[in-house]
């Protein structure tokens, strides 16, 4: 509802004041343990791009990838409840009724399709940047439906994570590879370090 009542649209919200000290504090820790990566990537978003401006200003190159983008929620987005309700009264009904990880709605995506994404940009990675080092700066959200895909996350699993909200922003999670059963595949290392706390 608070973002409805804005009249900038979802993917050009700058960061807070507190973002902005949250990233510039993640920043530090990831070149203090890591260095420079061989690859940068972001969404779209303004955020997600100021992000990654604060933790690494210097990078030569950041691609910027709509894959990354969080999900669309449509009239979600544009819309309070209580508009919904008028405009489109059999919607918060169907909400309900199909659930968050089928719903798709008016305008939007549902999380099937932004699996879709996650799925066409880990191709990239392993096509592209097998043995790099690649930092990703994407949202709470899409990291959650990439888990599901790497670790089998049942749906009902993967709704309760994201109606926990497991991630913390400017968090980092951290995946390295390795071959199993013949197979290169992603593994976790750590997950959800906070280094602002």
């Amino acid at each position: 509802d608070e973002r409805a009542q804005l009249n900038v649209a979802t993917h050009a919200y700058p960061l807070t004041p507190l973002g902005r000290r949250q990233a510039a504090i993640t920043g530090e820790y990831l070149r203090n343990r890591f260095g420079e990566f061989d690859i940068y990537y972001v969404s779209y978003y303004q955020r997600s791009r100021e992000t990654m401006s604060v933790m690494y200003p210097d990078a030569a190159k950041v691609y910027e990838d709509p894959r990354l983008a969080e999900g669309q929620r449509g009239i979600w987005h544009t819309h309070t409840q209580e508009q919904i309700e008028k405009l489109f009264p059999g919607e918060a009904v169907r909400k309900e009724r199909e659930g968050l990880y089928h719903y798709r709605p008016l305008g939007g995506e549902n999380w099937p399709d932004i699996e879709l994404r996650i799925h066409s940009f880990l191709g990239t990675l392993s096509r592209d940047y097998d043995g790099q080092n690649v930092l990703i700066v994407v949202h709470g959200h899409w990291l959650i439906l990439f888990q599901r895909l790497i670790h089998h996350f049942s749906i009902e699993e993967t709704v309760e994570m994201y109606k926990r909200a497991v991630f913390a922003n400017a968090s980092v999670t951290r995946y390295g590879s390795d071959v199993i059963n013949g197979k290169q595949r992603l593994v976790l290392i750590e997950q959800n370090i906070v280094p602002w706390t």
